[in-house]
């Protein structure tokens, strides 16, 4: 494949061709809308390079000792907030990605988000929005309620429970707590936007790190999932948020209800769609 100038795609290694497929990628799935502005491609390459460590981040975590990016969002004064949110692609283009392990160029950390993104919706900037609707109420209650009932749970399990349960509220008419089932389907997981039946999240911490959509602290809403303390590229631990203020969650065994962290690397998800 001859690029442009003469050079063959063999030529670009590492970054410089994670680049390119990720500019290819934002003509795809934004309908070729930074082209329709006239973005230069140098321009646009910049903003794929951003667009992709933007996603790589929200489902990773931040780099240790790297500011977070969540709240530096890869936007552009060309495609507004809402016309973003409409371009969203259906399945996360960056699926698709596959990079080789024997590459000296690719970084574990390029290894590690090529995973993810086989589960992890696409993102936009953080939402703004506090989150409304039967399965959030219901969510609520549940968040407080599941301990008296359910019995010990580990933390992973609490998580699956509550929001499983919260969302076939408005279907099912009621709000108890249910046992959720096993995950089948992962693609896309937890994405708030999609009309699905019921949310049912991965079996582990880690593996829910990588759904939903980021939240802006302040519009935490009940239902939101709260990840913190993330190893090796991973969340560790998980909560059910009540509000922008507080979480419960489970701690060797136990139940706890405690402020939401306030640390650099803490993630706010939203898995459950809204009244509409």
């Amino acid at each position: 494949m001859m690029m442009a100038g003469g050079s063959s795609w063999d030529d670009y290694k590492g970054p410089a061709r994670l680049i390119i497929v990720v500019a290819v990628l934002l003509i795809c799935c934004c309908g070729g809308a930074l082209t329709a502005v006239g973005v230069p491609l140098g321009e646009m390459m910049s903003f794929g390079k951003k667009h992709y460590n933007y996603q790589c981040d929200i489902a990773l975590g931040p780099e240790p000792g790297a500011s977070t990016s969540a709240t530096a969002t890869p936007t552009t004064a060309s495609v507004p907030e809402s016309a973003a949110r409409q371009q969203r692609p259906e399945t996360n283009p960056y699926a698709e990605l596959y990079f080789d392990p024997a590459d000296p160029n690719v970084t574990d950390r390029d290894l590690a988000c090529a995973s993810a993104m086989k589960t992890a919706p696409i993102q936009d900037e953080p939402w703004q929005e506090i989150n409304t609707g039967p399965a959030v109420s219901c969510a609520d209650d549940l968040a407080l309620r599941y301990p008296e009932v359910a019995g010990t749970a580990t933390m992973a399990d609490y998580a699956r429970d509550v929001i499983y349960s919260a969302s076939i509220a408005g279907s099912t008419g009621q709000c108890t707590p249910t046992r959720a089932p096993t995950a089948t389907v992962v693609e896309n997981c937890g994405d708030p936007t999609a009309t699905v039946a019921s949310v049912i999240l991965p079996a582990t911490v880690g593996d829910q790190g990588y759904c939903g959509q980021v939240v802006d602290p302040k519009a935490a809403s009940p239902g939101d999932l709260v990840f913190w303390e993330y190893i090796d590229r991973r969340a560790t631990r998980v909560g059910v948020a009540l509000g922008p203020g507080e979480v419960v969650t489970v701690d060797s065994g136990k139940f706890v209800r405690l402020e939401i962290p306030r640390d650099a690397e803490v993630q706010i998800k939203r898995v459950l769609g809204d009244a509409g």
